[in-house]
C-alpha cells in the first residue's frame, strides 16, 4: 500500500517493521476485533492502535511497539479506518480504493 507521506511509507518497508508485523501475526493469528465478538477470522493486516501520522511515525515507542499493534481482518480494518468515510476501502492487495 502506498501512503501519501513517503517518509511514513518508508517505515513500513523496513526490515524491522516486516519482522515485527510477522511476529504479531504469529502471536495473534486471528482478528482481535472479531474475537471480541466470538468470531474466528484469520488476521489480514497488522493495525496500529495509535494511528501513524507525520508527528509520530519516527517515534519507535509508537511505531515499533507490539503493544500498539492489533491483528485485524480486512473487514474490521476497513471499519476502523472508514466508518465515517464509506467512499474508501482497502482491497485484497491492501490498496486504498475509492468506491
Amino acid at each position: 500500500m502506498q501512503r501519501s507521506n513517503p517518509l511514513i511509507d518508508k517505515q513500513y518497508h523496513t526490515t524491522r517493521w516486516q519482522r515485527l508485523k510477522k511476529l504479531k501475526k504469529i502471536v495473534s493469528p486471528f482478528c482481535e476485533e472479531c474475537e471480541r465478538k466470538g468470531i474466528i477470522t484469520p488476521v489480514y493486516i497488522v493495525h496500529h492502535k495509535i494511528w501513524i501520522n507525520e508527528s509520530n511515525y519516527n517515534n519507535d515507542d509508537i511505531f515499533f511497539n507490539i503493544d500498539n499493534l492489533e491483528s485485524v481482518c480486512l473487514e474490521c480494518h476497513n471499519g476502523i479506518h472508514f466508518t465515517n468515510e464509506k467512499e474508501y476501502y482497502f482491497d485484497s492487495n491492501g490498496d486504498l480504493i475509492k468506491k
